[in-house]
């Protein structure tokens, strides 16, 4: 697999990026969140898909977090037999803007990879992307809702496509 060094570095990048200090400093942060939900996408490249994502953040500081996200999207609407799928890994900054007691919104940029899984066809468009989005986290009882807009410029080898995914989910 072509994308196996993008997703070490990934990898690697979240894991130097994470806050590292004493006991007492990392008692005072706020600690890692995991969330979880669903998206549909709206690629140049394959349609209209409709998937699920997973993402885990570590805060830096009250302001900045750190996340990676997993993804994976069915463009399935032409049917299983015609049907495209696409792992979407992403590593993030998310920088959060002034907040209301019960809602918080945020901006989140990085890079990620669109990567077609379960075919055997060379054309399918796949590559490096980097993404800038907008989203907003509302706070439930000891959850959190969240709902954000993430467009990624899809970097191909000969053109560049574009992926609009809008994703709801909650966050633990």
């Amino acid at each position: 697999m072509r994308f196996v060094p993008t997703l070490s570095f990934l990898l690697v990048l979240l894991i130097n990026l994470s806050p590292v200090g004493s006991r007492e400093g990392a008692a005072q942060v706020p600690s890692a969140r995991f969330g979880i939900g669903f998206n549909s996408m709206l690629s140049s490249a394959d349609g209209l898909g409709v998937g699920f994502r997973g993402r885990a953040s570590a805060p830096v500081n009250s302001d900045l977090s750190i996340a990676i996200d997993l993804g994976f999207t069915g463009f399935v609407l032409g049917g299983r037999r015609n049907a495209d799928y696409i792992f979407d890994p992403q590593l993030s900054a998310i920088i959060n803007l002034p907040s209301t007691p019960n809602r918080l919104g945020y901006v989140l940029f990085g890079m990620g990879g669109y990567i077609p899984v379960g075919t055997d066809s060379d054309d399918e468009q796949n590559g490096p992307t980097v993404h800038i989005g907008i989203g907003w986290v509302h706070a439930l009882q000891e959850t959190s809702l969240y709902y954000e807009v993430n467009p990624a410029l899809i970097v191909g080898e000969d053109n560049v496509d574009i992926a609009i995914p809008v994703r709801i989910g909650v966050i633990f």
